[in-house]
């Protein structure tokens, strides 16, 4: 897909994402021609899952940085890449706080327990 389906599909302007491009958080698609780009999956997948440690997570661009960094290192392990997110998330988890915040730590909560993953609660 072009970046205006991804943009379109993903809920996330054009320019956002080029902004994210620029700063490293989402790899490029692959070229198509000198100025025009094609996106996967992996790509949607990455904006929601940028768009959700910023506004339900409340972390700040470089704090994702430094967690899509650990994501994507195969040596790191889960629990580590797990810790690298919780230990970033803010206390009142940014405009999420309330109802929200609580069902998202349930749903993370229950999350761990289906996989059998500990966390150490930091």
């Amino acid at each position: 897909m072009r970046i205006g389906e991804l943009s379109r599909r993903s809920g996330v302007p054009v320019p956002t994402i080029k902004y994210y491009l620029r700063e490293g958080l989402l790899a490029a698609g692959e070229l198509t021609s000198p100025n025009q780009a094609h996106y996967g999956p992996g790509h949607e997948r990455r904006l929601r899952l940028i768009r959700a440690l910023l506004d339900v997570g409340g972390l700040s661009l470089a704090a994702i940085g430094e967690v899509l960094q650990a994501m994507d290192d195969p040596g790191q392990p889960v629990h580590e890449v797990l810790g690298a997110a919780a230990d970033r998330v803010t206390p009142t988890g940014g405009e999420a706080a309330g109802p929200e915040l609580e069902d998202a730590r349930e749903e993370v909560a229950e999350l761990l327990r289906r996989r059998g993953w500990q966390a150490d609660g930091r």
